[in-house]
């Protein structure tokens, strides 16, 4: 009989996995997030078959805790210019205090070993932040655009956001509230 799988194995060799890749790139060996894991080189094939099953995990793990941190407490938020708010905030100041996790994810985002389905599952499960944008959108600027290049252009800048708040905490907050302005203003 096989032994059951270990829920604590299976995070330390995700998280293995993120700081190695952050720091090495997708070419991470698996052998080397194994022992940094600090399991048996096979044991990360009893929890992810392939690498490329380990990356599409990866990619939904940070999507999925990404979205949790932004959807939290979006329901109170108020009018759509709050509600943008909130999750501006939360998604720049989550992804200044995950950098390891925002190189992954961004790796991730244009590799090709993440399924295609992986990819529409995150966005699927961001569809509260993303039909949100859209509706904000639609009388703006970039109302005639399509959806993924308000989507692109929405995540440059945040990712330029989340960049110069990580260089310089002490203006973080400033440096989020005014990318929000310019945001706000480009998108009505």
């Amino acid at each position: 009989m096989a032994r059951p799988k270990s829920e604590a194995k299976r995070q330390a060799l995700i998280d293995s996995a993120i700081r190695l890749i952050a720091r090495e790139g997708l070419g991470a060996a698996t052998a080397a997030i194994a022992k940094e894991a600090g399991v048996p080189n096979g044991s990360l094939f009893t929890y992810f078959p392939t690498k490329v099953e380990l990356f599409n995990a990866l990619y939904l793990e940070i999507k999925e805790e990404l979205i949790s941190t932004v959807d939290d407490g979006l329901s109170n938020a108020g009018d759509e210019r709050e509600q943008l708010l909130h999750i501006w905030t939360r998604w720049t100041q989550w992804g200044a205090a995950n950098g390891e996790k925002r190189r992954v994810l961004a790796q991730l985002s244009v590799s090709d070993d993440v399924l295609e389905s992986t990819k529409m599952a995150g966005l699927a499960a961001a569809h509260r932040s993303v039909n949100l944008i859209r509706q904000v959108a639609r009388h703006g600027a970039l109302r005639d655009q399509d959806p993924a290049f308000v989507g692109a252009v929405v995540e440059s800048l945040a990712s330029t956001a989340m960049d110069f708040m990580n260089r310089n905490p002490k203006h973080a907050e400033q440096v989020c509230m005014s990318t929000f302005e310019f945001l706000w203003k480009a998108l009505q």
